[in-house]
């Protein structure tokens, strides 16, 4: 007994929790789960209930980082769709339970097991990228359509916010030890997280992991003392920011912006009809998407070309038809039965898979995403339909997002109707999306606003900012996490799914009550 007893203490339960819920971040949201279980039933077994309720009443702390949860349930007061708020408040319980767990348990986390943690973290991860690599590569039965597909396991997203987090551990840790076996382990994981974001096209993990590093690398430099050293570090931050923004900048010029003249055609060489819309001015690659369209030889040439019926839709959920106009239009070809026949085999595949410009798959890694990006955006801007594009979709998630904060400004629309809001702002703007894309925001200080109004939103923003007040922002790998959150906020809805609120949830607890300066009235 004697030997056992240590090993099944409360403590070694605590950080066996501790351990399934970080593992299972970027693995298996079943171990997240487990591990949730795993943290509450010891907490509950442990007892001391008396001391815990002192410290749930007094500390300030606590009540601070458990506001913007508390606000969720302040917003049922005046919300309708209590099925969709039960949801909600059930997705986002750990924005109130990690807070409490870590502040209320009697088992302090030390700075040691926080970085044994992170390792195991760092391990999880790797694993995770190696599984999505082989993905990639086809070693696997699963069909791949996105490249960013290839994260099973999470969001890609999310996944590239772990992966950031990661990176910044890692260099916070670079220094802590002598061991060279240690440092080459260090640069290995950092080299290969940072070409695994490219591999999936992640902009978003990509342009957070850019802005902390130029963050922290101006911090640096503030602190060099010897000025030759501040002019050879700033010399380096601005050659490579400027590197980068050549490279992004080359690649929106090789982006056609300018229309092709083109002869608009009454009828097909078979001597059908060509359909041509004269206010629709949307382009790919320059060429007119809704010049000279023929849907008859269109319906019959793709019969014989595809098993795919063109009424049915591509592997990325968007309608065949669109695709293949989209695509012909790209090649500059009629979209009738002749340009039809001058698509090869593998094209035909590309657009089943949802491809609809040639070019996307002439390019590889980042600059694929890049080109698809302002594609899209040139497309919007001339008329077309933001439909199945990530970017322009968001662009109209925003504007009707705006349209509904103009009329519930002050408190919002409650904790529960916040997608009912939307589908009625999106039929009443007459917005091009069809009811399969009538989507929230797709960012958290929208959503925030929306449910709750600019008084929810003054609430959230101390939420999220009072730690890095408190600490004067000294906590480096709190601050990484910070402004890795903050930035994915900008374009998600990082804390409406249960993989972004776990990741922020445990995180935004771990780090913050890690610091001592900011626990200052844990009793």
């Amino acid at each position: 007994m004697l030997l056992i007893k240590p090993i099944f203490s409360h403590k070694n339960i605590f950080l066996f929790g501790l351990f399934l819920v970080i593992v299972g971040m970027p693995l298996s949201r079943f171990l997240i789960s487990v591990g949730q279980f795993v943290l509450l039933g010891n907490w509950l077994l442990e007892g001391d209930f008396k001391r815990k309720w002192q410290v749930m009443k007094t500390s300030k702390v606590l009540w601070v980082l458990s506001s913007f949860y508390l606000l969720h349930l302040l917003g049922l007061l005046w919300t309708a769709d209590f099925n969709y708020a039960e949801n909600d408040l059930r997705i986002k319980l750990p924005l109130l339970w990690f807070p409490l767990l870590f502040i209320t348990s009697k088992h302090e986390i030390t700075q040691k097991e926080i970085q044994g943690l992170l390792w195991l973290f760092v391990f999880a991860i790797f694993i995770s990228t190696i599984v999505s690599t082989l993905v990639w590569l086809g070693y696997t039965k699963r069909k791949v359509v996105d490249i960013r597909e290839i994260s099973i396991f999470n969001s890609h997203i999310r996944f590239a916010l772990m992966i950031d987090l990661c990176v910044c551990f890692l260099l916070y840790d670079f220094f802590k030890t002598k061991n060279l076996f240690l440092y080459l382990l260090k640069i290995t994981f950092i080299a290969w997280f940072i070409v695994f974001l490219g591999i999936m096209q992640s902009l978003t993990g990509i342009f957070i992991l850019s802005s902390v590093m130029i963050y922290y690398g101006f911090l640096f430099l503030k602190n060099l003392r010897k000025i030759s050293l501040k002019i050879i570090a700033f010399t380096a931050i601005s050659l490579g920011a400027l590197f980068l923004t050549y490279l992004l900048l080359e690649e929106i010029k090789t982006q056609q912006i300018s229309v092709n003249p083109i002869t608009r055609l009454s009828h097909t060489s078979n001597g059908h009809l060509y359909y041509n819309d004269t206010t629709n001015f949307e382009t790919e690659n320059g060429n007119l998407v809704w010049a000279n369209v023929c849907n008859y030889e269109l319906e019959l040439g793709w019969k014989k070309r595809s098993k795919i019926t063109i009424n049915e839709k591509d592997r990325k959920g968007n309608p065949i038809y669109f695709t293949l106009v989209r695509y012909l239009s790209s090649r500059g070809l009629n979209k009738d039965a002749t340009g039809l026949a001058q698509l090869s085999k593998k094209e035909i595949v590309k657009i089943e898979n949802g491809i609809t410009n040639y070019k996307y798959t002439n390019k590889t890694g980042i600059k694929q995403r890049i080109y698809e990006l302002t594609s899209e955006y040139t497309s919007y801007k001339s008329g077309g339909n933001p439909e199945g594009h990530s970017l322009l979709m968001r662009l109209e998630f925003w504007r009707v997002g705006m349209d509904i904060i103009k009329r519930e400004w002050l408190f919002g629309v409650g904790t529960g109707d916040v997608q009912n809001a939307y589908i009625n702002q999106y039929v009443l703007s007459k917005s091009k999306l069809s009811k399969d894309w009538y989507k929230r925001s797709h960012n958290q200080f929208l959503a925030i606003t929306i449910a709750f109004g600019v008084l929810g939103l003054i609430v959230f923003l101390v939420y999220l900012f009072y730690p890095i007040v408190v600490t004067k922002n000294k906590h480096y790998l709190f601050s990484a996490f910070f402004i890795i959150s903050l930035l994915s906020m900008l374009n998600e809805d990082t804390l409406e799914t249960q993989a972004g609120v776990t990741f922020f949830g445990f995180f935004y607890a771990l780090l913050s009550l890690s610091n001592r300066d900011f626990v200052f009235d844990k009793k």
